[in-house]
């Protein structure tokens, strides 16, 4: 009897602390192509180039500090180079899901800051290669098709403005994991700035 006792005080208190809300974000990704050739090396002639982020995301409390997120996202992954002094660039769209979980601690003056573990599930929906003035499809390019796993880190700072209102900044680090015959990891550093809005 004690012990479903417990366990109901955990299910009420669980309950009790499960708040939602939804975040809306929009930003900047800084994309690195990291292409392993078959010398083993990244070849020095890429170069990191910025493409848009948004996504949409519901935060969820485990207790009231650890919390996780599941959302939907948009990402250019863009990549810039030259080969002897020939530019070429790579502008590409992906879409998919997203899951984070980790802490959060709110100050006296209604911060809050988290740091997350962060994965998501990503697939290019459109991407080309602008080469020698012409623009090479990507679609059917090993190294861009297909679901592309990542994982990495969120960290983010949130400002309440009201009861149902947060405003926040994050910086976000993820990092592909190859699968078959891909060779080449996408490594975005994403900046971006949101709204929280809580249930």
């Amino acid at each position: 009897m004690k012990s479903i006792l417990s366990f109901l005080i955990i299910i009420f208190s669980t309950l009790t602390l499960s708040a939602q809300s939804w975040n809306l974000e929009v930003g900047n990704n800084l994309t690195r192509y990291v292409f392993t050739n078959s010398s083993g090396n990244n070849p020095e002639f890429l170069k990191p180039s910025s493409g848009l982020h948004f996504s949409l995301s519901k935060e969820s409390k485990f207790s009231k500090n650890l919390s996780y997120d599941l959302g939907l996202a948009y990402n250019q992954f863009n990549n810039v180079g030259d080969v002897q002094n020939i530019p070429f660039s790579y502008q590409t769209d992906f879409i998919g899901i997203f899951g984070a979980i980790g802490p959060s601690i709110t100050t006296k003056k209604d911060f809050t800051l988290s740091a997350k573990a962060t994965t998501a599930v990503q697939s290019m929906i459109n991407g080309n290669q602008f080469l020698q003035n012409h623009f090479v499809d990507l679609a059917g390019d090993s190294q861009f098709s297909g679901l592309k796993l990542s994982i990495g880190y969120t960290f983010s700072i949130a400002k309440k403005v009201n009861e149902k209102i947060s405003v926040f900044t994050s910086y976000q680090h993820l990092d592909t994991i190859n699968f078959g015959a891909s060779t080449l990891n996408f490594i975005p550093s994403t900046f971006s700035c949101g709204l929280k809005i809580s249930q």
